[in-house]
């Protein structure tokens, strides 16, 4: 419901699928705006500086009165307002409560639909495609999450103990940014390298949700470069679990990791759905997975992996970049 744009150009908007367990499968909500008398999905534009996911979970909770879990990303819908481009970003949103709705100044009726009385009441023919994305897959996942610390200061003669070395002050500021993101996956188990610059990446998560702050040396530099295929064979008994995790560590560990997921037949390949996992909500593009593979995260970043848990085997369902 917000009014405000980030800047002259495009419209940034974002919003989610939000859906719940029915007797029959999944249902989604979809509002009714009385003044368009449009059905769509819960969404709206940012705030100056507001990060997309922040916005989706303040316009879910906005207009629905629902607090939402989100997880995979689906296709964003572009087109344009009164001569303007405007882009929305989507997720997928799962209520974790049963509230009544109250009407608001922006929606005066939500109502919860199976697929296809979804797909006929929509208003918009681009929602289709979200839709279509959304029940493509399994609707139930855990995120798997590959987090690369936050910017971190230089290495150097004053930190003569890598893993002593801290975060830079942009690094604490991603790392408080990084909190309400990662919150928006629900409550995740975090595991850390113990290097002070990965704890201090995920603390303002476990602070801000109460949760407990594993370490393990497996996920350090120093013994990736004694055993690189170790971390893969960590990754994988991790997957196994079924749990959803934050996983904290460097940047060679993740470009090892997330190669594997992506081409590892114990980590994903074989268990695909489809031709294979949805990338930042797109459908599998073996160019894009090829680039994926061969790209190093920036410090801050994060790969989102989206397994399903109701299946009778845990497929790659989704892998998503998660930015400060």
């Amino acid at each position: 419901m917000a009014t405000h744009m980030i800047d002259s150009g495009r419209i940034k908007a974002a919003g989610a699928l939000l859906w719940r367990d029915g007797a029959h499968g999944p249902e989604i909500a979809l509002i009714h705006r009385e003044r368009y008398d449009d059905w769509s999905f819960p969404k709206g534009k940012a705030e100056p500086g507001e990060h997309a996911l922040v916005t989706a979970l303040r316009e879910v909770q906005e207009e629905t009165g629902h607090r939402a879990v989100f997880g995979r990303r689906l296709p964003n819908t572009e087109y344009e307002v009164l001569g303007r481009p405007k882009r929305v970003r989507y997720w997928a949103g799962r209520s974790v409560e049963e509230v009544e709705f109250t009407p608001n100044e922006e929606v005066d009726r939500l109502e919860w639909f199976g697929p296809e009385a979804a797909a006929a009441r929509l208003t918009n023919p681009l929602d289709h495609g979200v839709l279509e994305v959304f029940l493509a897959a399994p609707a139930h996942t855990f995120p798997v999450i590959l987090q690369r610390h936050a910017k971190a200061e230089h290495r150097g003669p004053l930190y003569r103990d890598d893993l002593a070395r801290p975060l830079a002050p942009h690094g604490r500021q991603q790392a408080l940014s990084l909190a309400e993101l990662l919150a928006g996956y629900g409550r995740l188990r975090v595991v850390s390298s113990p290097a002070v610059r990965c704890v201090a990446t995920v603390r303002p998560y476990t602070d801000l949700r109460a949760l407990t702050l594993e370490t393990d040396a497996a996920l350090t530099e120093q013994s990736y470069v004694h055993a690189p295929r170790a971390v893969v064979a960590w990754l994988k008994d991790l997957v196994a679990r079924r749990e959803g995790t934050v996983v904290c560590t460097h940047g060679p560990l993740l470009d090892e990791l997330i190669a594997a997921v992506l081409y590892s037949p114990d980590l994903g390949g074989s268990v695909r759905l489809d031709d294979g996992p949805t990338l930042q909500g797109k459908p599998w593009d073996p160019a894009t997975a090829d680039q994926w593979a061969n790209e190093s995260i920036a410090p801050g970043g994060a790969w989102v992996l989206h397994f399903a848990v109701d299946t009778d085997r845990t497929g790659l369902v989704a892998v998503d970049k998660l930015k400060p």
